[in-house]
């Protein structure tokens, strides 16, 4: 199966990193509070001695808990060095807006800064370019295998590739079993988000349809965001949002419909930095200037200002 894909002539693929630990409830404040701390010349607070008994858990999970901070974009490897980001700052500091995750547009956050990167392989792909309406993680496997073939990447062993995966769906599916409250905090907090449903007979399947607990601040900074870095142009049409790798449409599984219900206020919520225009049968958002990047993360903030503590549904 020959599958057209986004990936550069240039891209390194990415299947571990993970140490196969799903992203876990205090992970990201558990880093972000480790390196915002640290100082300068800090590139070992995670893998020195010490990292064990800081975190309080064993040597791959201290592992984990770096990588998912990397990937959910709260710290970033600066040289050397590690450093926390304007995201991480305004999220997860003590006086930040949800050091905690208690509100659903800090998980759409992560989510976008993890699906909508083609870094993230496998979390990149299934939402970007698979299309699938139901598969198991046998299918997922033979995809990517085949898409590694494809690109002509080096191919992980298939213990790797199927770590991944379970990673992967374990980021978004609850656990088969639940054992009682202990079992939440080993579930990912992407889990809430209901971006994948489990089937009978292990099978899945992405969630397409309306998202009611996907704010509008964190979708506007998405739209944003995508076009950001996909086009130079002041126009940007429907079919971009919503079919594009990396846009706000595959990122979020989003319906026509809804797309275009939640940008015909754009105006008004952006301040007239982008408009939706819908003639002559083209329906497409049109913007005044290049973004200022304090507009654009003031969208997401806004969430905040408007809804308190409220948990995805």
């Amino acid at each position: 199966m020959n599958q057209q894909t986004p990936f550069g002539q240039d891209y390194k693929p990415q299947f571990s990193g993970h140490e196969t630990f799903p992203l876990r409830y205090g992970w990201l404040e558990k880093a972000f509070d480790a390196v915002d701390a640290s100082g300068l010349n800090n590139k070992g607070i995670f893998s020195e001695d010490t990292a064990i008994a800081h975190f309080g858990v064993g040597k791959n999970m201290v592992a984990a808990i770096r990588f998912w901070a990397q990937v959910a974009g709260v710290i970033v490897t600066e040289g050397k060095d590690l450093d926390t980001t304007r995201f991480g700052q305004e999220l997860l500091r003590p006086d930040g807006l949800d050091p905690y995750l208690e509100n659903s547009s800090s998980l759409w956050r992560i989510h976008w800064e993890i699906a909508s990167n083609p870094k993230h392989t496998s979390a990149y792909w299934l939402f970007n370019v698979f299309n699938e309406p139901n598969f198991d993680r046998h299918l997922v496997s033979r995809r990517l295998s085949e898409l590694i073939d494809q690109q002509g990447w080096k191919a992980p062993t298939p213990k790797t590739l199927a770590n991944d995966i379970n990673v992967l769906i374990s980021n978004y599916v609850p656990s088969a079993q639940k054992r009682g409250p202990s079992e939440e905090v080993l579930n990912s907090p992407l889990i809430e988000l209901g971006l994948i449903r489990r089937r009978s007979n292990g099978k899945y399947s992405l969630n397409w349809g309306r998202k009611l607990s996907l704010p509008s601040g964190v979708f506007l900074y998405a739209v944003c965001d995508f076009w950001r870095r996909s086009s130079s142009a002041n126009t940007l049409n429907i079919q971009s949002l919503l079919l594009e790798p990396g846009s706000p449409g595959r990122v979020f599984l989003l319906e026509e419909g809804e797309l275009i219900e939640r940008l015909a206020s754009v105006s008004d919520v952006t301040g007239g930095l982008i408009s939706w225009s819908e003639t002559a049968g083209l329906k497409q958002l049109i913007r005044s200037k290049p973004f200022p990047a304090e507009a654009v993360d003031s969208l997401w903030s806004s969430d905040f200002h408007h809804v308190g503590g409220a948990h995805a549904a």
